[in-house]
């Protein structure tokens, strides 16, 4: 039997997502398996949550889960934490996953990962890693990542990842402490031919506490003009020497969820509670406790009850002059404002200076 190539597995990738959605059935998850972690980020969104290591789930529990996740017809599961590789059971979990027939990613800091454990998360058909690297530079990596020596074993898990001819990507959380070194990690990443994005958004805490957002974001301007070297060819002219279009935003102005939440995704955190995404810790349906089936269709009423205030007219980002240049959603509204529906001043002031510099 021929085997598919890259291009058609892509292909057929989009087009059971597309059907998924037009049918609002499931088909990505984002399951976070633990709060806890080895890295101790300045800027990171979960707190102290890793306190409460004893009420998550164990390894049956998980794979319970997993099998309703199955049953209901999930084909992408994105495994992420905290630091899923802290779980003592994190390959039995990888495996059993496999064994369900899941499209595999691995959300990762890439600390954990030497040679043995590589091996075990190639034996295991592991799809698809993603991997943060913050910093080139050691005593960089140190300042955002609370350990030292993290930065020289995070590029070397990226090196034997690739070595066997795993998909590795790589991301960069854009703050004010690396800000001078992104486009060099890009141009890292080029070089070893795989996927980079850069995370230039630093949110507050889900219990609403921000204080490091003001001080580790980066402003608008330098993001801008740090995308523009980063991805030049998002930036180019077109070939007839007309300024390239920005789309408006990927939001409508009658819809608040355009990013397929109660489409075709969801949620899970390490209590086993299904949630509109990981930045909304919310409604938090008891998967095991329920079903997956029966959750999903609860968490879909619930959409469709937000989504029906808007289409009745409450909706405050539908007649402001700011929306094409506004990456807002709902999620940063939520943890902001504590409503789905508020404006969020992060991306007013943002909005604000993006309007300037794509009009100048």
């Amino acid at each position: 039997m021929k085997q598919a190539t890259k291009k058609e597995e892509k292909a057929l990738f989009a087009n059971i997502q597309k059907k998924k959605i037009r049918k609002r059935m499931p088909f990505s998850v984002m399951y976070e398996l633990t709060y806890l972690c080895n890295f101790k980020c300045p800027h990171c969104y979960l707190g102290d949550q890793g306190q409460n290591k004893k009420k998550e789930l164990n390894t049956s529990g998980v794979k319970k889960v997993l099998d309703e996740l199955v049953d209901m017809g999930v084909y992408q599961i994105g495994f992420t934490g905290g630091e899923p590789m802290v779980r003592k059971d994190i390959f039995e979990i990888l495996e059993y996953a496999n064994r369900k027939g899941l499209y595999i990613a691995l959300l990762t800091n890439g600390y954990l990962i030497d040679a043995k454990t590589a091996d075990k998360l190639k034996k295991v058909n592991v799809d698809k890693i993603d991997i943060t690297l913050n910093s080139l530079d050691p005593d960089t990596f140190t300042g955002l990542s609370g350990v030292r020596g993290s930065c020289e074993k995070v590029r070397k898990a990226i090196d034997l990842l690739l070595e066997r001819g795993m998909q590795v990507k790589i991301k960069s959380s854009g703050t004010c402490l690396n800000r001078d070194e992104i486009v060099d990690i890009s141009k890292f990443a080029r070089e070893k031919n795989i996927p980079y994005l850069i995370d230039g958004e630093i949110l507050p805490c889900r219990d609403g506490y921000s204080a490091w957002v003001d001080k580790f974001s980066l402003d608008a301007e330098t993001l801008y003009d740090i995308r523009k070297q980063v991805y030049p060819e998002m930036f180019a002219p077109c070939k007839n020497g007309k300024k390239r279009k920005r789309s408006r935003t990927k939001r409508r102005r009658d819809k608040v969820f355009t990013c397929g939440v109660g489409m075709a995704s969801f949620s899970i955190n390490p209590y086993g509670k299904m949630n509109f995404c990981l930045e909304i810790d919310y409604p938090k349906c008891d998967i095991l406790k329920d079903g997956a089936v029966a959750c999903w269709e609860k968490m879909k009423k619930e959409i469709d009850k937000i989504e029906k205030r808007v289409s009745e007219g409450d909706f405050i980002c539908r007649d402001c002059n700011l929306l094409p240049y506004c990456g807002w959603c709902a999620g940063r509204s939520y943890i902001e404002t504590g409503s789905f529906n508020r404006c969020s001043e992060y991306f007013k002031k943002r909005a604000t200076i993006n309007k300037r510099l794509r009009n100048r």
